[in-house]
C-alpha cells in the first residue's frame, strides 16, 4: 500500500517536472552543461531552456507616464525577456544594475512589474529634471555623469534614445513578455567499498513573475552490490526572492527505499549574484538529525560560466562543480 501511495505521488510529480520553470539557469538562453566531481564519483547535468510568453506588456501600463517609450526601452534592453542578463550584470527586462534599481524603488529587478514601473519612474525623474525625453533616455542608457562629462558616451546615449523612440512606434500594443523554464537531466556514478550507486535525475526550474522560483527533481538511485536495491527520491524547493540576490528556501523531500519512506521539509537560504558570488545553505529534515543533512555550496561566476564547491547531503560527500 505504501508503494502505491508513493507511486501515486511520484508519477504526477514527474509529469509536472516535464511540463514546467533558481536564477543560475534561468538567465541562460542556450543549451548548457554542469559537471560535479565528488570524492567518490561524479555527476553530469545537461540543461535546456525554453522561452515562452507569460503576460501582455499592457498589464503594467496603467500608472505609467511614458508607457509607449518604456515598451520601446524594454524591447531594446531585453527583447521583453524578464530574465535577461548582460555581461556587466544588468538584470531583468529593464536591465537594471543594483544601485540604479535601488535608487528608483526596484527591490527585485527580475520582477517585471517592479522593473517596468521603475524604468518609467527613472525616465520621469530625468524628464522633469531636464525637460526632454531624449535626454532622459540617453541618461538611462549611459548614466548622468557620462552624459554630462563624456562626449562619446553622450553620443552613444542619444543614439540609444533614437532606437528606443523608433521601436516604441513599431511595437504592437499587445506585445507579450517572455520568460524561461529550464529542464535538466542528470546522470552519476558513486563508488562505495562494496557497491556502486547509479543515479538518474530529471528536473525542472521555473518561476512565477521573478518572485517565486521552483526546482523540482525526482531521482532514481540503484545500488549495485551483492543485492540490488532501489531508492526513489522526490524533492522540490521554492526560492522566495526577497531582493535581487537573496532568497529564503523552502522545500519538501519524499524518499522511498527498501528500508521505508522518509519525508520532511527542507529549509534554507540562498544568495546569488549572477555576475559574482553565490552561497546556498539548507537542511533536509526528512532524515534523522545529523550534521551531514546540511547541504551547502559557495561559488563564483560570470554570465557564461560558474564554479563552486560544497557538501551534498544526498550523497554525504564534498564536491566541486563547473557550469558552462
Amino acid at each position: 500500500m505504501k508503494k502505491l501511495i508513493f507511486l501515486f505521488i511520484l508519477i504526477p510529480s514527474l509529469l509536472l517536472a516535464l511540463l514546467n520553470d533558481p536564477i543560475n539557469f534561468l538567465t541562460e538562453s542556450k543549451f548548457g552543461m554542469q559537471i560535479q566531481f565528488y570524492t567518490n564519483g561524479g555527476k553530469i547535468s545537461i540543461y535546456y531552456p525554453i522561452i515562452y510568453k507569460i503576460v501582455s506588456f499592457d498589464t503594467f501600463t496603467e500608472t505609467m507616464r511614458f508607457p509607449d517609450i518604456v515598451k520601446g526601452l524594454a524591447y531594446i534592453e531585453s527583447g521583453f525577456n524578464i530574465h535577461a542578463l548582460s555581461y556587466v550584470g544588468a538584470m531583468g527586462i529593464a536591465q537594471f544594475k543594483p544601485d540604479a534599481a535601488k535608487d528608483f524603488g526596484v527591490v527585485n529587478a527580475w520582477n517585471p512589474y517592479q522593473a517596468l514601473l521603475g524604468a518609467d519612474r527613472m525616465l520621469r525623474f530625468y524628464y522633469e529634471k531636464y525637460g526632454d525625453i531624449t535626454t532622459a533616455l540617453a541618461i538611462y542608457n549611459v548614466g548622468e555623469n557620462n552624459f554630462k562629462n563624456n562626449k562619446e558616451m553622450k553620443s552613444a546615449g542619444l543614439k540609444y534614445a533614437e532606437k528606443v523612440m523608433e521601436s516604441s512606434k513599431k511595437i504592437s500594443k499587445d506585445t507579450m513578455l517572455l520568460d524561461r523554464s529550464v529542464y535538466y537531466f542528470q546522470g552519476g556514478l558513486f563508488f562505495e567499498p562494496d557497491s556502486t550507486n547509479i543515479v538518474l535525475e530529471i528536473g525542472t526550474i521555473f518561476d512565477v513573475f521573478g518572485q517565486f522560483y521552483f526546482d523540482i527533481s525526482p531521482k532514481l538511485t540503484t545500488n549495485i552490490s551483492t543485492e540490488t536495491s532501489f531508492k526513489f527520491n522526490l524533492s522540490g524547493k521554492t526560492y522566495i526572492k526577497m531582493d535581487h540576490f537573496n532568497s529564503i528556501v523552502f522545500g519538501y523531500n519524499l524518499e522511498y527505499n527498501n528500508e521505508g519512506i522518509y519525508k520532511g521539509p527542507i529549509v534554507g537560504y540562498s544568495y546569488f549574484e549572477p555576475i559574482g558570488y553565490s552561497l546556498e545553505l539548507y537542511y533536509d529534515f526528512s532524515q534523522p538529525l545529523d550534521i551531514k543533512n546540511f547541504t551547502f555550496k559557495a561559488g563564483y561566476g560570470l554570465k557564461d560560466w560558474r564554479i563552486g564547491l560544497g557538501f551534498d547531503s544526498d550523497f554525504k560527500n564534498f564536491f566541486i562543480e563547473v557550469k558552462f
